[in-house]
């Protein structure tokens, strides 16, 4: 291919990597990503660069990690410049983004009222007010829709349809301060696949397609709101997976070798709420996998749509999502934790004669690699400031870093970063006991090897990468971990 590539970028929300229907971890069903697997090449180790939406989403974004573009948490505003747009758009391409850029964007603050908990947006900072600032996806895309919730809603009313964004229903929402989707599943009676917030985005995504630049080669990113809880699901999705399909996970509940401030988490309440038996849990775990059937439902589109302006070959197309989701394991309901139902994600990658058929890479991989990526396919320079490599290149990193802060009191975690190789992973929770996995051997992280003396290489080894990581990085909580992590913390 001589040409610059199109790219498709789509970003799923929440989505674990055993949902993924040729991997055959689950029975989750996903036809038309299991296609783009073979025809492309899957990352099966990758992982987000912080287990929460917007710090996860600015990596993918800037290449740089959630700590250097002062992106901790679900604030609203990436003050990094736009450097992947800028060099695509100064090579000629147009750029447009549809959907989720996070979930109340753009001037609606008062959609956030009750939601601040939900959105991430109690922060350690400030108030709620502080950051509900307008997006500057303007400054990053040519043309960006479907970013408010408000203006799906009254897409809706237009259509003398009822609202379907999710989030609204209080329904399926705790009762505990703050107030948060619990893993309640619900039928979406009203509403079809395609009239949902997530197929409305697809349509804007399809409308882009159609509408662009025929002169242009272009950069799409289609942001998904599902499998995002709360599970409202729409037919036939919401009783595609019957609960006795959904095995209860070894490590469901708490294991033991977690750090105490998982256990007294306001993510391990909201766990002990629903239930500490499986069954209830088997039925949100059915739904799951139905919204994500769902969202692949939406992906297919899109790739049907290329395939018939003829531009589907010419174009690189990527699937992730930025983050996964506990569903129990570990005790936990939700995201931001260290454990692999949250810290891996899907990342596939299709262009063909350029990318490798039906190719499963193991190793470390992220979400920060996918910038670089995406510039090198397209015969353009990598920004120095980079922290993410091109996933195509031999010469991949050894190790890949993830971290979280804290949203505050409330949310009652430790902050945490880790680092994972091809084998181990080496986690440093704030002020409380690490941890250290052999992820071949326990790939449930049951038994937290610490303390083992037979591990201790390895635990120095990696313990030394992750400190050299801060340095680089700047980190600002360098000191400190030096401090714990050479006490072997």
């Amino acid at each position: 291919m001589s040409k610059r590539p199109n790219v498709l970028l789509c970003i799923s929300d929440q989505q674990r990597t055993d949902t993924l229907g040729f991997l055959g971890r689950t029975l989750c069903r996903t036809p038309h990503i299991d296609r783009l697997a073979r025809e492309g090449t899957c990352f099966v180790d990758a992982i987000c660069p912080s287990p929460i939406c917007l710090p996860s989403r600015a990596s993918l974004m800037t290449g740089q990690y959630p700590h250097q573009v002062d992106m901790m948490s679900n604030k609203d505003t990436i003050e990094a410049p736009p450097r992947l747009t800028d060099a695509l758009r100064g090579a000629g391409y147009h750029t447009a983004y549809a959907g989720k850029w996070h979930l109340e964007p753009d001037g609606h603050p008062a959609a956030f009222k009750g939601r601040e908990a939900e959105l991430g947006l109690l922060d350690v900072h400030g108030p709620a007010d502080a950051v509900l600032e307008k997006r500057r996806i303007d400054d990053w895309f040519d043309r960006a829709e479907g970013q408010a919730s408000a203006d799906y809603s009254a897409w809706c009313a237009a259509r003398g349809l009822p609202d379907g964004w999710p989030v609204s229903d209080d329904d399926l929402r705790t009762r505990r301060t703050p107030s948060m989707s619990m893993p309640t599943p619900k039928r979406q009676a009203d509403l079809t696949a395609d009239q949902t917030y997530d197929g409305w985005v697809t349509s804007l995504a399809l409308q882009f397609l159609d509408e662009r630049p025929a002169d242009q080669p272009f950069f799409l990113v289609c942001g998904w709101f599902a499998p995002h809880p709360p599970f409202k699901v729409p037919d036939p999705f919401f009783d595609m997976y019957g609960a006795d399909t959904a095995p209860e996970p070894p490590n469901f509940g708490l294991q033991g070798g977690e750090p105490a401030s998982v256990a007294r988490s306001f993510y391990h309440a909201l766990f002990e709420d629903y239930g500490d038996r499986w069954p209830p849990w088997a039925k949100s775990m059915a739904a799951y996998w139905g919204y994500t059937s769902m969202v692949d439902a939406q992906f297919g589109r899109l790739l049907a749509r290329l395939e018939a302006q003829g531009v589907l070959d010419d174009t690189l197309v990527i699937y992730c999502s930025d983050h996964g989701e506990m569903m129990g394991s570990h005790g936990l309901w939700h995201k931001m934790a260290p454990y692999e139902e949250c810290l891996r994600v899907p990342l596939i990658l299709r262009l063909p004669g350029r990318i490798g058929a039906g190719r499963q890479v193991t190793g470390p991989a992220s979400l920060i690699d996918v910038p670089a990526t995406i510039l090198a396919a397209c015969g353009l320079p990598i920004p120095d400031v980079y922290e993410g490599a091109d996933l195509l290149s031999a010469d991949r990193p050894r190790y890949r870093f993830s971290e979280m802060r804290s949203l505050g009191d409330w949310h009652g975690i430790a902050d945490f970063r880790l680092v994972v190789d091809n084998r181990f992973k080496r986690v440093w929770n704030r002020g409380e006991r690490g941890e250290f996995y052999d992820l071949a051997s326990d790939p449930y992280e049951q038994t937290n090897r610490i303390d083992d003396p037979t591990a201790a290489p390895d635990i120095d080894r990696l313990t030394t990468a992750l400190i050299g990581w801060m340095r680089k990085t700047s980190d600002p909580l360098l000191a400190v971990a030096e401090t714990e992590l050479l006490a072997r913390n």
